[in-house]
């Protein structure tokens, strides 16, 4: 069995998981989207998920990781449930997207692609970013597996200490256990299947991408597509907070106009996904 699926972590992601499933949908795709709930997710969004025809299931209350010292209020912290998803042997592939993401056209041939294939998000713009980002990824479940990345916990924090990091992620633990990834090049997607937003300008302007390349004929040169917006950072576009920052930054001399319309883009989309929002 295929399945997109995405984690729930925080009811503060809510409006993302409804958002990413609208997308979803109304690009076309095939497989459904599951949604991964943490144990700790109250059972009024079984209810609102069901009233949506969202498939979900509850992830296990244990983690499979020991309390991470000193992050307990960052934002990657509830990231760690992601890790339950390579054990679900029950699923021949999965594609894993981040509740932060919206699809723009159909990512079902991402089902073709082989185990752990993903993308350096954000190489083009800084040249150092060689590791894979764990918003998107194709994954083939095998039972075990995430006991086996959990036990990538040491050495993760040690490379985060000697980077003066202050905080780590799943994909810092995913990172460890796939070492080898940068140099395995038939792994690696498109920068177009996992491009932040506010890196919209940069690509658009210097490597030929494009947010309306399926919308323009066949006949026109046709710019590299953009398949999966990636709205990254603690502050998310459904919050009060990302739509006065959008706001103001519209009086700024140097406003970046592709990020703002990405961001107008997710916030239409967000609107008819969620019509009190």
């Amino acid at each position: 069995m295929h399945a997109y699926i995405t984690l729930l972590s925080t009811m503060n992601y809510l409006p993302g998981v409804i958002t990413l499933a609208e997308s979803l949908k109304r690009a076309g795709a095939g497989p459904p989207l599951i949604v991964g709930l943490s144990a700790s997710i109250p059972a009024k969004a079984e209810a609102l998920l069901t009233s949506r025809a969202l498939q979900f299931m509850r992830l296990p209350a244990d983690s499979p990781l020991p309390p991470v010292p000193g992050q307990t209020a960052h934002h990657w912290t509830n990231t760690f449930d992601k890790i339950h998803f390579f054990g679900l042997a029950r699923f021949e592939k999965l594609v894993y997207l981040d509740s932060d993401m919206i699809v723009l056209d159909n990512i079902d041939h991402l089902f073709e692609k082989p185990h752990m294939s993903a993308v350096a998000a954000g190489r083009l713009v800084h040249a150092d970013w060689t590791r894979l980002n764990s918003g998107l990824m194709v994954i083939e479940p095998e039972e075990g597996l995430p006991s086996r990345i959990a036990k990538m916990l040491e050495p993760a924090l040690d490379r985060a200490a000697k980077l003066s990091s202050q905080a780590i992620g799943d994909q810092d633990l995913i990172n460890e256990y796939y070492k080898d990834w940068p140099m395995q090049p038939g792994l690696h997607l498109d920068d177009g299947y996992n491009l932040f937003h506010a890196h919209a300008d940069a690509y658009i302007n210097d490597h030929g991408y494009g947010l309306d390349h399926a919308a323009r004929p066949a006949s026109d040169l046709q710019p590299r597509p953009i398949h999966v917006l990636h709205f990254s950072g603690p502050v998310k576009p459904w919050t009060a907070r990302a739509w006065l920052k959008h706001a103001l930054g519209s009086f700024k001399p140097d406003a970046s106009p592709w990020e703002r319309k990405a961001f107008a883009m997710y916030r239409k989309l967000l609107s008819q996904s969620l019509p009190q929002t």
